[in-house]
């Protein structure tokens, strides 16, 4: 998962440990990949690569903004040169068009969004516009589809071959329900094969 920092600075450590090296400070609104959590001796830290290649560990107090693609579900939104109402309008981002948001600042007691649209224009979007948040597809999410998916698939056929269709039997014809679970099963595997394969790819 990708995030960006929300404090004004944060350190990255070499160990999950405050007494090891510190190996860079980021600053507020850089961004990195999110890893392992650790917990350690009541403490807990965040895995973090940087975008120069450098891992290391920051504290779990570190406020942190999960990077996200959404979408408007109101109204369409302005994008704002500054998180600023009066600043110049950059763009207008159309109800139920995909963009990124990636921060959020304060200024005078108001927040606004950090976003990017699909052409690369960034922004700011008040935090009051109403967001939904498309899921994120990792390698791990596409694994698990595919399982779920061949768990459905293996449960059809089960069921089709142990209960073979009687109509004349209580609860009726049941190869249309084994069908369905081979289908719907065959769907997610072959869908979580292709999210797969599109992350590799990424990677």
């Amino acid at each position: 998962m990708r995030a960006s920092l929300g404090d004004e600075s944060a350190r990255v450590w070499q160990e999950p440990n405050s007494e090891s090296i510190s190996l860079t400070s980021i600053h507020k609104g850089e961004e990195f990949e999110i890893g392992k959590v650790i917990r350690k001796k009541k403490e807990v830290w965040v895995t973090i690569t940087l975008d120069n290649g450098v891992t290391g560990f920051i504290s779990g107090d570190t406020h942190i903004f999960a990077i996200q693609q959404v979408e408007a579900v109101g109204n369409d939104l302005e994008l704002y040169q500054q998180p600023d109402s009066s600043s110049p309008v950059l763009a207008t981002i159309a109800k139920k068009t995909l963009f990124t948001v990636r921060g959020v600042e304060t200024v005078n007691e108001e927040s606004w969004y950090r976003a990017e649209t699909e052409e690369g224009v960034q922004g700011y979007i008040k935090s009051g516009a109403r967001l939904r948040a498309k899921p994120q597809v990792t390698k791990e999410s596409a694994r698990k589809m595919m399982i779920t998916g061949a768990l459905f698939a293996v449960g059809g056929a089960v069921l089709y071959f142990l209960f073979p269709s009687n109509p004349e039997a209580a609860g009726g014809n049941t190869s249309f329900i084994s069908l369905g679970l081979i289908l719907l099963g065959l769907f997610q595997v072959f869908q979580g094969f292709a999210q797969y394969r599109q992350q590799s790819k990424k990677d």
